[in-house]
């Protein structure tokens, strides 16, 4: 088995392709993810690496991740379904609030656990406010701990492609375990830095 990057008492960060470590993790409950959407090259505005430009949303993931994906969870919330065409039964739409012209104002998630379309509005862009993030498609604490507290009660949650940590932060929150997996060694250390400054801040009132 992989050794883990990082690890709380919580959770474990793997850092390396999910299509090779997928197969190695126990089933989880819950997969709660936001995949690449293939949809090209930007330049990364926010938080440390501003300037940069990154090639990780050049195109979707193999489809055998998803399979994997299913093989070993319960209930799945997958962002970005419209990129993947990974539908199953039910959808959620974030309405984003944003304000750039050029930017989605809304993200769709493929949902396993329902039949409907729910929707959720909760105010977020990375360019307005004074926002600072560490990765340029980075999600709000808040959206996360709604869609875990949202599905089927879960105690594993898994995010295979981890970015900077959102999902093990609001599973840190919700005092659930987690797995992430990130092949990005820059977001792996990112990521573990954002999720100690959480559990650490956790800790004084727990």
């Amino acid at each position: 088995m992989i050794k883990p990057y990082y690890e709380s008492s919580l959770g474990k960060l793997y850092h390396g392709d999910c299509l090779e470590i997928l197969p190695e993790i126990e089933p989880v409950d819950l997969v709660l993810t936001d995949p690449p959407y293939g949809i090209g090259n930007f330049v990364q505005t926010t938080g440390n690496v501003r300037g940069k430009k990154v090639d990780w949303n050049n195109s979707i993931p193999d489809k055998e991740i998803f399979k994997l994906i299913k093989k070993i969870s319960k209930y799945r919330i997958i962002w970005g379904a419209n990129y993947f065409n990974c539908f199953e039964s039910g959808a959620i739409i974030w309405i984003k609030n944003q304000p750039m012209p050029n930017f989605s104002k809304a993200e769709i998630a493929s949902v396993s656990f329902f039949n409907k379309v729910e929707i959720v509005e909760i105010t977020w862009t990375n360019f307005v406010n004074s926002k600072q993030t560490q990765h340029p498609c980075e999600r709000p604490v808040s959206l996360y701990c709604w869609c875990i507290e949202y599905a089927p009660y879960s105690e594993l949650i898994l995010d295979p492609f981890l970015g900077s940590g959102t999902t093990a932060i609001a599973s840190e929150r919700l005092n659930r375990r987690w797995i992430g997996i990130e092949i990005s060694e820059e977001y792996c250390e990112i990521a573990a830095k954002r999720i100690e400054a959480e559990a650490s801040q956790l800790k004084l009132f727990r």
